[in-house]
C-alpha cells in the first residue's frame, strides 16, 4: 500500500507513466549488474576467521592462529570493503518493484466488484508459497551439487550481472 502512495505522490511531479518506470528500472538493473560485476568472492567464510563484517571501508585487526605444530601467534586479518549490502539490495528491490503492476491490477480488481480481502490473501499466499518455494528447491538443489561448482562461484556475480544487464536491455527495448 505504501508503494502505491508513494507512486501516486510521486505522480504529482513528475511524469511517472509506464514508460518512465521501465527506463528508470533499467537503469537500476545496470547499477545492480555493475555493482555485482564489481564484487570480489574471492574472500571465503573460512578465511574470515569465521566471522563478516558489514563494513562500507576496508577493516584490519588481529587474530590469534594455530599453526599445525601447535604454536600459536597473533596476525594481521583484513576484510575487504563489502560492495553489496542488504540494505543495497532492499533499496534496488523498492525501486525495481514498480516495473510490476501486480498491485495495479489488484486494486482495478477490486474498483470492479471483487472482495479486496480474497485478493490480497490469495497474492500473499501465492507470493509467499512461490517465494518460500523456490528458495527451499535451491537450497536443496544447491546442496547436492555444491561440491562440483565450488570452483566456478568466482564466476557467480559476473554470471548475475550479465543476467542483470540482459533484463535491463529487455526492458529499455520493450521486449520484458
Amino acid at each position: 500500500m505504501a508503494v502505491v502512495a508513494f507512486y501516486l505522490m510521486l505522480g504529482k511531479f513528475i511524469d511517472v507513466s509506464a514508460r518512465f518506470m521501465r527506463y528508470l528500472s533499467a537503469v537500476m538493473l545496470i547499477i545492480l549488474a555493475y555493482v555485482f560485476f564489481k564484487e570480489d568472492v574471492k574472500a571465503e567464510f573460512e578465511d574470515q576467521h569465521g566471522h563478516f563484517h558489514e563494513n562500507r571501508e576496508e577493516i584490519r585487526h588481529e587474530h590469534e592462529h594455530e599453526h599445525p605444530n601447535g604454536i600459536w601467534h597473533t596476525h594481521e586479518h583484513r576484510h575487504a570493503k563489502t560492495v553489496l549490502t542488504l540494505l543495497g539490495i532492499a533499496t534496488f528491490a523498492f525501486f525495481l518493484g514498480f516495473a510490476h503492476e501486480e498491485e495495479f491490477v489488484i486494486l482495478a480488481l477490486a474498483v470492479g466488484g471483487a472482495d479486496p480481502l480474497m485478493l490480497m490473501v490469495a497474492y500473499a499466499a501465492s507470493v509467499a508459497v512461490a517465494l518460500i518455494g523456490i528458495t527451499v528447491a535451491s537450497i536443496k538443489a544447491y546442496s547436492r551439487i555444491k561440491h562440483r561448482i565450488q570452483r566456478f562461484k568466482g564466476y557467480v556475480p559476473k554470471i548475475s550481472a550479465l543476467i542483470l544487464l540482459l533484463m535491463a536491455i529487455a526492458l529499455i527495448f520493450n521486449t520484458a
